[in-house]
């Protein structure tokens, strides 16, 4: 039997939903569990070979729910490198530049603190839409999914905020930047923290609220 998963949760571009009312930690974990599946057809690979990457936004509930997605990718076999709380942006840059065959980032973007989701996407960052594997996932949580009978994959906690800052300014000259006072609001979301740090090496007068 599959797990109790509104439908409506699959949306056009991610996964979203209110917590506990909508996605819980069993639907988290079903849902990494059929990821790793999905994305294993699109690649003509078995899940045990995929390396995956995995962040999460600041909400207070996702470190439960990204565990629980790890649990599920884990279980099917595949290799996580949980990158811990990143901007979505960062996490995209994990997969693309490790090579990774996937990655998912728990978060429901910009919306109220009440709901949580994951953004989805395969190999180069490419995000996973509603025809190209959402609904694929979708099914397979309804379905419901055999029990795995392979081998659990590998978590490696990895740090990808250097390696971000390092190519986000080699896009620029620093040394072109003339001195400005810069004010950052995160908008209570990953920009602050993102973004400040990055700004410092600049030489910028910045204010933070």
């Amino acid at each position: 039997m599959g797990t109790l998963a509104p439908p409506e949760i699959f949306k056009a571009y991610d996964v979203r939903g209110l917590y506990g009312d909508q996605i819980d930690g069993d639907v988290a974990e079903q849902v990494g569990r059929a990821f790793v599946r999905v994305l294993a057809e699109q690649a003509g690979k078995q899940p045990a070979d995929l390396r995956l990457g995995l962040g999460r936004d600041m909400r207070l509930t996702a470190p439960e729910l990204a565990a629980r997605y790890r649990q599920g990718m884990t279980a099917e076999g595949a290799d996580v490198l949980d990158a811990g709380m990143v901007g979505t942006e960062m996490l995209y840059f994990l997969v693309g530049s490790r090579g990774l065959d996937g990655g998912l980032m728990c978060t429901a973007s910009h919306n109220p603190k009440a709901y949580t989701g994951a953004k989805l996407v395969r190999e180069g960052s490419i995000a996973l839409s509603g025809d190209t594997g959402i609904q694929d996932i979708r099914r397979l949580v309804e379905t419901g999914l055999p029990e795995p009978d392979g081998p659990v994959g590998s978590v490696e906690e990895v740090d990808v905020t250097s390696a971000f800052h390092e190519a986000a300014l080699g896009f620029i000259d620093p040394a072109n930047v003339r001195p400005l006072k810069v004010v950052v609001d995160g908008g209570n979301g990953m920009a602050g923290p993102m973004v400040g740090p990055l700004l410092e090496r600049l030489g910028l007068d910045l204010v933070q609220t």
